[in-house]
């Protein structure tokens, strides 16, 4: 773990179990971020970075973040009543509250509440209740739960069961017997060219299909999100989800609307029910709630179900300790008593729907864009491969994680799906703040496209390069050649018929080097510089011509890792030291040979920079700041001579077991890293006459 990891961040690591993490990964990227404030939509980590919430938290955080009059609502109910259960014909005064707000906020027909602290704890109770109601009607086989591909319903054994995510099932032996899917109305996946009315019935179609697959008088319930978040932020199409409906009914099976995400303001009403004038049986409700500020669901349950279980159903043997917690259900009355105040239904419905989709339809021409999509205050962009054919990525979810990552990079958290990003900021974002993620997602959408050309330029160097010999009759300068990365490329230069300057201070190493290019049939010259020394470099072109005859490619490998210091612990000779071998060297080096690598046919330069120059080890000021100088360096050098022969790009080795590695990690296990010679591929391919790129940052 890095030594700059935080105490929290550490502890966390060592003790902490993340949900929809891969544990391992987490410990190798150093620990969480450790997110330490909110206020609207912005968030702050423990070092002061400020995000951009484009998620509200987990879809829930509808009244944004630092709502004092919310703590201050629990802490007064905290200090009248902290807690009492609701199993023994008890209640509290905010618990019989919320269950009369929620019966007068909900469509009519849902006048009874059951609470529970999660939306898995809601959907949970919904598939008992639906199985419980038809054995007290007397029909205890129709206990068949239907859910939808890529539905998501919570985390229980029931829940997962019930949903439709392939990762989720196949972990812990599910799903369990009674629970079937059918197909969701995906139209970018099944169906992107369809008319939406003749998709809306085709896609209700297969729920009805697989109830007369199963057999109705087998089907308890049919639970839908109205919008399914966590699939990707599926949105039906006009008509479907009154057409379930009525399938629903029409085979007396139990409509059931999952509306954990979709309640509350996000579609710009109160509930989707309520948008879309549907009458559930079931209704669950949660997230925006409380807007996260305390665990809290509803279980809404229709009138026909509510008749069976008070008439026929005696003691109802359901429940959780918190269920009705009365300090969950005061900060939910506060919550809702904001979203009335404030409007936030109604300015998402007449104002932000519109503004969000305008905004987010700027990027639907973008290359990598294969649809925008959203309702109300939700939405998601999806990424292919290519627009037209139609192309998806292979693997699939790759890209769109790459583009999340370089989003919150640049401070703006957003959730990933397959290839979808999906977004669903609080219901009191600003146009401005819209915008904001908006134009930074077309910024890395834009940076994606250029790396992708690059993966993909890559892939056809691969080949060009592949049958050996590549590099026949080349002339290369090789800086930091005595060890580590640069005797490996080296090496490799010679082995693919370069003749090979090695360059670096110590000349009994260089010999070694050489000698063993020389070994194996290459031709390998020594050239012991010290780069720090201002003059080392001058005359060297004319060396080199007046020797070789030409130069066709320079690696930049030299450099010092300095003293691992933040700015303000550097003295000035450290800093310049470290500028002096990593920085300003190359600068001469470019400056001397420029003419040289002109007259070369297939001029190449590859500078070797590493992650801390992404900000990836901010303490290590003054090799960080050398090695960010170094690419801009190398950037402004590619763009000065784009029109030429000359081609320059950026080399980060990554992960390699270097002595100058081994030097920042001293309790790093070598065996986990590469060996040198395994990144010297990507070297031989950028120094081939086929290389055509130039300003790139190419990963090793």
């Amino acid at each position: 773990m890095p030594e700059d990891a935080s105490d929290l961040a550490r502890q966390d690591r060592d003790h902490h179990l993340h949900p929809f993490t891969d544990p391992r990964v987490l410990i190798e990227e150093g620990g969480p971020t450790v997110i330490v404030r909110g206020e609207g939509c912005t968030l702050w980590d423990e070092d002061g970075h400020a995000y951009l919430d484009a998620l509200a938290g987990l879809w829930c955080v509808n009244v944004g973040y630092g709502r004092a009059e919310l703590a201050e609502v629990a802490a007064g109910q905290m200090q009248r009543l902290a807690y009492y259960n609701t199993f023994f014909k008890t209640t509290s005064p905010p618990t019989a509250a919320l269950a009369a707000r929620l019966a007068a906020l909900m469509p009519a027909g849902l006048s009874r509440v059951l609470f529970a602290n999660s939306g898995s704890e809601a959907l949970d109770s919904i598939v008992r209740l639906c199985r419980h109601f038809w054995g007290l009607e007397g029909k205890p086989d129709k206990w068949v739960m239907i859910g939808r591909d890529e539905g998501y319903h919570g985390s229980t054994l029931a829940t997962v069961s019930l949903g439709g995510i392939s990762g989720m099932r196949a972990q812990g032996r599910l799903p369990l017997p009674g629970f079937e899917q059918a197909r969701a109305p995906y139209a970018f996946r099944y169906a992107p060219d369809a008319d939406p009315a003749a998709f809306a019935e085709q896609a209700a179609g297969w729920i009805e299909a697989k109830i007369l697959e199963v057999g109705a008088d087998k089907v308890a319930g049919v639970v839908v999100e109205p919008v399914q978040g966590a699939g990707g932020v599926i949105i039906p199409p006009p008509g479907y989800l009154e057409r379930v409906q009525e399938i629903c009914r029409r085979h007396d099976v139990l409509f059931v609307l999952d509306e954990v995400v979709s309640g509350f303001g996000r579609l710009g009403a109160w509930s989707a029910a309520e948008r879309f004038g549907l009458t559930p049986d079931f209704m669950a409700l949660a997230k925006g709630l409380s807007s996260g500020y305390q665990p809290i669901s509803a279980v809404m349950i229709g009138d026909r179900v509510a008749r069976a279980l008070i008439d026929k159903g005696g003691d109802l043997a359901h429940g959780f300790t918190y269920s009705g917690h009365p300090v969950a259900a005061a900060v939910a009355l506060a919550n809702l008593d904001i979203i009335a105040r404030e409007r936030l239904v109604e300015r998402v419905r007449d104002d932000l729907e519109a503004y969000f989709a305008g905004a987010l339809a700027r990027l639907a021409e973008h290359p990598l864009v294969g649809e925008v999509r959203s309702i109300g205050l939700i939405g998601a962009v999806e990424l292919v491969q290519q627009r037209v054919p139609r192309v998806a990525f292979d693997p699939v979810g790759v890209v769109a994680a790459v583009v999340r990552d370089q989003m919150q990079q640049r401070g703006v958290i957003l959730r990933a799906v397959r290839d979808a990003l999906v977004i669903a900021p609080p219901l009191v974002v600003t146009h401005a703040e819209i915008d904001r993620i908006v134009d930074t997602l077309a910024e890395v959408l834009e940076l994606i496209s250029h790396e992708l050309g690059l993966v993909q330029e890559d892939r056809a160097l691969a080949a060009a390069t592949a049958g050996g010999r590549a590099l026949e009759g080349l002339t290369c300068l090789v800086t930091g050649a005595s060890r580590g990365i640069g005797a490996a490329v080296a090496e490799r230069y010679a082995a693919e018929g370069a003749r090979v300057v090695l360059a670096a201070r110590r000349q009994d190493e260089l010999d070694a080097v050489a000698a063993r290019i020389r070994d194996a049939g290459g031709q390998a010259a020594t050239l012991a510089i010290d780069f720090a020394a201002p003059d080392a470099v001058a005359g060297l072109a004319d060396r080199i011509a007046g020797k070789l005859g030409r130069l066709d490619v320079l690696v930049a490998n030299h450099g010092i890792l300095g003293p691992l210091k933040p700015t303000a612990e550097l003295d000035g000779g450290e800093f310049d030291r470290v500028v002096a071998v990593n920085l300003t060297a190359a600068y001469r080096l470019l400056h001397e040979l420029d003419p040289l690598l002109r007259a070369s046919p297939s001029g190449r330069v590859l500078v070797v920079s590493s992650g801390a120059a992404e900000g990836e080890h901010p303490a290590w000021s003054a090799y960080a700041a050398s090695k960010a100088g170094l690419e801009a360096l190398a950037r402004a050098y590619a763009a000065e001579t784009g029109d030429t022969g000359i081609r320059c790009n950026i080399v980060d080795p990554g992960e390699v077991r270097t002595a100058m590695r081994a030097a920042a990690f001293p309790g790093e296990d070598p065996e986990r890293l590469a060996d040198p010679a395994a990144v010297a591929d990507v070297f031989v391919r950028l120094a081939s006459p086929a290389c055509r790129f130039t300003g790139a940052r190419v990963p090793a």
